[in-house]
């Protein structure tokens, strides 16, 4: 019994003089670990709490896509694309908060006079600061997008002459994913303007060029008659929020004459409209024997 106590003694001794030799670098893995699992756990709950809200509102709505939302579209759409950037900025935050905590703890530990470095920091960032205006002006022009609604993640903008979803809002850059895949990254700073087609509502818009000679009064019924069925299919029924309405002849050129004509959509939702106005209006025009333009003067085909 007395040798498996000196036994004991002698392994807990080793340890204790294993912990007192090596205290410090013991200390600062704790608080790296530490560090680690509060990151995860904070970006976790941040992310649980942004995927209830977002689901939680689609759920109420019973659809599937954001724009798709029917009740106070605006309010609650943009509700759910603010919350995920917000997110993204929070992410961004949490990072940079843990990593600066960690690092001045991790100072801490290694003796270094922290008074001496926080005041040295302070005087760095001072100098800085005329360096750095590009940097400054990035963030602050960050922030304000987000916080006046300017765009959210899964908005479809045009920045520029770059034209994609926003896949992120950083601090300091927006991350665009373009129509062709490419992922473009734009610093916020340089955004003087932006145009987003994600936010009130959305226009289809479609030129119908015809043989002058053909009845403009039948040629119109005829496409209205299309666009209300186009209204009424399943799989736009939710897309569209208006009438459709002719604006009456565009423009005429030659043996060409071209009627236009609107519908009101949700965000984002105009261009599949588009695309289904012009198939049904050729379909309806063949049935009447309106014929369509051969070619138009500066782009091809006829319902345009």
């Amino acid at each position: 019994m007395d040798e498996v106590e000196q036994m004991t003694d002698g392994v807990w001794g080793a340890i204790l003089a294993f912990i007192d030799e090596f205290q410090v670098p013991i200390r600062i893995a704790v608080i790296l670990i530490l560090a680690f699992v509060i990151h995860w756990v904070l970006r976790r709950l941040l992310k649980r709490f942004i995927d209830g809200v977002v689901t939680g509102v689609k759920k109420n709505q019973n659809v599937e896509a954001t724009t798709e939302i029917r009740a106070s579209p605006l309010v609650k759409a943009r509700a759910v694309q603010r919350t995920r950037t917000l997110g993204g900025i929070g992410r961004s935050l949490i990072t940079w908060v843990i990593v600066i905590i960690t690092a001045v703890m991790v100072l801490g530990q290694l003796n270094f006079n922290l008074t001496a470095i926080l005041a040295s920091a302070g005087v760095a960032a001072a100098g800085l600061a005329f360096g750095a205006q590009n940097v400054i002006k990035d963030i602050l022009n960050g922030v304000f997008m987000v916080f006046e609604d300017q765009l959210g993640v899964g908005d479809l903008v045009t920045i520029g002459e770059i034209t994609g979803t926003v896949e992120d809002v950083g601090i300091r850059v927006t991350q665009l994913r373009a129509l062709d895949g490419t992922l473009w990254f734009v610093r916020n700073g340089e955004v003087l303007t932006l145009g987003n087609a994600s936010q009130g509502w959305g226009r289809a818009l479609v030129d119908i060029t015809i043989d002058a000679d053909n009845d403009l009064e039948l040629a119109e019924r005829v496409a209205t008659e299309a666009a209300h069925e186009v209204a009424h299919d399943p799989e736009y029924i939710r897309k569209i929020t208006g009438e459709p309405e002719i604006w009456g002849l565009e423009s005429v050129y030659g043996d060409r004459a071209t009627l236009r004509m609107v519908m009101m959509t949700r965000p984002e939702a105009q261009w599949g409209v588009q695309r289904a106005l012009r198939a049904r209006i050729k379909s309806k025009f063949s049935e009447a024997g309106i014929t369509l333009a051969a070619e138009l003067p500066n782009y091809p085909g006829g319902a345009q």
